[in-house]
């Protein structure tokens, strides 16, 4: 599992020829290193008088950002090991293992979508309330939610196309466009806020 291994470990074999890691795992460390910034923007501001009236919404915010990054490095190894299955599946050219391999590919693609999004509404919060001395941190952060949400999002198409299900591909398709406007809004109010400040 590359979690326990050296980053260098991991950059060292997604430049290699190999079919994993690639861009499905890497949307997650993407996703992991967002969330330890603005986990840090917490940690700058939590505690501190000056900050006060809003310790409870950090303290908050640190829950979830911590639980939130623990999922974020878990999909690192499970992109890994869902592309593998992917891979299987069409060596064997069963349209049902196919589907089922594709759609487990989806779902985790799909998991990152949501964790960004989750965590972007964080950002947009600590934009605001956070130590206006880490607001870099905080623009930084949701720079790589946004990359780690689009990133993920090329990865629920590829794996969409792919179905047979139609019915499924309609409906999630649907589900998609709804995620990528509601992170978009989020994202362009995080972003605003950081420059008003800076």
């Amino acid at each position: 599992m590359y979690i326990n291994d050296s980053i260098q470990k991991y950059l060292e074999d997604l430049a290699a020829k190999k079919p994993a890691p690639g861009g499905g795992s890497a949307a997650g460390l993407s996703g992991a290193l967002a969330i330890a910034l603005l986990e840090m923007v917490c940690n700058f501001t939590s505690g501190k008088e000056k900050y006060k009236p809003v310790q409870k919404d950090i303290e908050k915010h640190i829950s979830s950002l911590k639980t939130i990054r623990g999922q974020f490095t878990s999909s690192i190894d499970e992109d890994v090991l869902v592309y593998s299955k992917i891979r299987d599946a069409f060596k064997k050219n069963d349209k049902k293992i196919i589907d089922k391999s594709l759609k487990d590919g989806y779902d985790i693609s799909l998991k990152i979508c949501k964790l960004a999004k989750d965590a972007m509404k964080i950002a947009l919060d600590l934009s605001s309330k956070g130590n206006p001395n880490l607001i870099t941190d905080v623009g930084c952060g949701a720079e790589l939610l946004n990359a780690a949400f689009s990133s993920s999002i090329f990865n629920c198409k590829i794996n969409l196309k792919s179905l047979e299900d139609k019915d499924f591909v309609s409906k999630e398709s649907l589900s998609l466009a709804k995620l990528v406007k509601e992170i978009d809004l989020l994202y362009k109010d995080t972003i605003k806020k950081t420059n008003n400040i800076l």
